[in-house]
């Protein structure tokens, strides 16, 4: 035993391991290493640095060093929670009345929507991992694309588009960095997707069975009659007891409740004309505009490894630069097509677009000198050569909008109505806190925690699982009042959150389990139940015989004879056909053409309504694609080349995971 610890934890990757975990003490100390650490991730993504190839990943070693040099990201259950909650309203908005709550809330929709989040943290992985970037004018572009910041190709303008972001509680720099980061994660998948290519023997090959026609024969089998025994009572008894949850009742519940609503709640007192006024002046800037600075630049690109001289000789050529910017006439945009070395500018005179002032909440775009020149400089003015990470940069500032302020006496209504909704929101907080406290008091009566807030008991008439009127028809009311602890226990709920500052406390007051109803009750229902099953069982048996002879030689003439039926033949059918049937159109193209001295290949085509048909093909006619015109060609093949690129994108997707582990916690989904 010992031996084989040694074998582990020896050689030249012992010892790092061993530094890294006395240096992690020395910097953490040592009481860390003691103490229980709590996952509250939904889930976590870990991946090796790309040296770990050779390392030792079993073993004592090889575990201690993979806790210390292993990247982690961690999806939390609150960013989960919020794209679940995302999903479920998506559903619900394209569902209507059709909105399966039981399914949405499946543990296997919850892993769904988990997949999708932890595949966009692993792309955005691997985009930081291979240096993968995105400028400016990538971002301006994909922003001009959206849909309600361009209006038949025009930009909506400044204005609007600021009360476009303020609608969805965004700002230009929070919404900049958002794209920056969608487009810097799309980048490696698209690039996958875009490989997707046909050609065009390919192409010629998939049109010519895309218009492939068929000639088939084929025999409706005639239903079999029913055994004179389908009906009998101890028949009955035994369908009606192994399908019994056919014909139980639907469990329901009746429940009391009370509402928490702030909008119900009485502001008593006014604000003050010094309370408005101070909280103008904290707010302040609420009731203004940004100056906004929009900038072009020239860029000297300089390599990382530049040393001191070439430094110095990009420094004096952005200088030179700078000089003639700064001549009387001068056309900057002409500059920068000349001289720029920032591709995604140059050709556009160096736009570089509104430079946003960033904050911790919003992180600027640009590099922060960039930045800092920008705000130095008068509209108009060009700057001296400025120093980033890319190289030099000229700057001139080409507009300034300057910001505004509105006076208190603007928006001293404003202020007065917001002060009334803080203050019930405050209200509704003191209140809800006394709520808690009384359902602690008093957890089996609802009643009485009703009267320790004065407000009316309500009720609701009986209700299901899958819905009901009025509070029953929230999602979250019926969870709570079809929970164990509410059934069974009969225990005054938990707040339960209906709306923004609005919340229902109930308490189960009946509940009606499901009951398998008497048979004499449901005779006719098991009835037609139990003989549909028998037909459909007979019918297939009836069916599969047949198949099974004509499979053996027998021909469709003569098994159409023996039914006492004719055979029918439907001939051009197209892929697609919906005639004669769309599942015997979809089994003739399955089959072998008939050819002479050789067995038919036979099909069984399950129709409608539990019937059956035996299918041959009788000629296959090749696709005439003579008629496509180049342009239908052309946009068959693009079609063909996107369900390529998705497929591939998709393999790229799943490929890339694999290189990462994923622990999912679906206990706290």
């Amino acid at each position: 035993m010992l031996e084989r610890i040694r074998e582990h934890t020896s050689g030249w990757f012992a010892w790092v391991v061993i530094g890294l975990i006395i240096f992690a003490m020395a910097f953490f100390g040592i009481e860390q290493y003691f103490q229980t650490r709590i996952d509250t991730y939904s889930a976590k993504i870990e991946s090796p640095p790309t040296w770990w190839r050779d390392a030792p990943s079993d073993g004592a070693t090889g575990r201690l060093a993979r806790a210390f040099v292993w990247d982690s990201v961690e999806i939390s259950q609150a960013e989960f929670r919020e794209r679940f909650d995302r999903y479920r309203e998506q559903v619900r908005a394209r569902a209507g009345d059709a909105y399966d709550a039981e399914q949405v809330e499946s543990i296997e929709t919850k892993r769904l929507v988990l997949d999708g989040l932890v595949d966009e943290k692993i792309l955005e992985i691997a985009a930081q991992r291979d240096g993968v970037a995105v400028d400016a004018s990538q971002i301006r572009k994909a922003i001009l694309e959206i849909d309600g910041i361009t209006q038949d190709g025009e930009f909506i303008g400044e204005d609007a588009y600021k009360i476009w972001l303020q609608s969805r509680g965004l700002t230009a720099a929070g919404f900049e960095a958002l794209i920056a980061r969608q487009l810097t994660t799309s980048t490696l998948p698209n690039a996958v997707a875009e490989s997707g290519l046909v050609g065009d023997a390919e192409l010629e090959s998939l049109l010519k069975l895309q218009q492939e026609t068929r000639d088939l024969r084929f025999v409706e089998i005639p239903p079999p009659a029913l055994p004179a025994d389908a009906t009998n009572d101890a028949a009955l008894a035994e369908w009606h007891s192994a399908n019994a949850e056919r014909y139980s009742t639907e469990e329901t519940v009746t429940i009391s409740y009370l509402e928490l609503d702030v909008a119900s709640i009485a502001v008593a007192s006014e604000p003050t004309e010094q309370d408005l006024r101070d909280r103008y002046e904290s707010e302040k800037g609420r009731f203004g505009t940004e100056e906004e600075r929009v900038a072009a630049h020239i860029l000297v690109a300089l390599p990382a490894d530049a040393d001191d001289a070439a430094i110095e000789a990009a420094r004096a050529k952005a200088a030179a630069i700078a000089e003639q910017a700064r001549a009387e006439g001068a056309d900057f945009a002409a500059l920068a097509a000349a001289n720029s070395e920032d591709l995604g500018s140059k050709d556009l005179g160096g736009d570089l677009g509104t430079i946003a002032r960033s904050t911790e909440d919003a992180p600027g775009l640009y590099p922060k000198p960039l930045e800092d020149a920008v705000y130095a400089l008068a509209e108009g003015g060009v700057s001296d050569p400025v120093r980033t990470d890319a190289g030099w940069h000229v700057i001139k500032l080409t507009q300034l909008v300057a910001g505004s302020q509105q006076p208190f006496e603007a928006v001293r209504d404003q202020l007065a109505a917001e002060f009334g909704e803080s203050e019930r929101e405050r209200l509704f907080n003191e209140k809800s806190g006394t709520l808690i406290d009384a359902i602690l008091r008093e957890p089996n009566s609802l009643p009485a925690v009703a009267r320790a807030m004065e407000v009316e008991v309500k009720a609701t008439e009986p209700f299901t699982r899958a819905g009901g009127d009025g509070v029953a028809a929230i999602e979250a009311v019926r969870a709570a009042a079809f929970s164990r602890s509410q059934k069974d226990d009969r225990l005054v709920s938990d707040p339960i959150e209906i709306g923004p500052n609005q919340v229902v406390v109930l308490q189960v007051t009946e509940h009606a389990p499901s009951a398998l109803r008497p048979l004499a009750e449901v005779r006719d229902q098991v009835q037609a139940d139990l003989q549909a099953d028998r037909l459909a069982t007979a019918a297939r048996e009836r069916a599969e015989a047949l198949l099974e002879r004509a499979r053996k030689g027998e021909t469709l003439e003569a098994l159409a004879t023996e039914l006492g039926i004719v055979p029918q033949d439907s001939n051009g059918v197209a892929r697609q056909a919906g005639f004669p049937d769309p599942a015997i159109a979809t089994e003739a193209f399955r089959l072998l053409p008939i050819e002479a001295g050789k067995p038919a290949d036979v099909g069984l085509a399950e129709l409608s309504g539990g019937r059956f048909a035996l299918v041959v093909a009788t000629k296959v006619t090749p696709g005439d694609t003579s008629t496509l015109t180049p342009d239908v060609r052309s946009q068959i093949r693009a079609q063909l080349a996107q369900m390529r690129g998705d497929m591939e994108r998709q393999a790229f997707v799943k490929a890339l995971r694999g290189q990462f582990e994923v622990t999912v916690a679906e206990e706290r989904l």
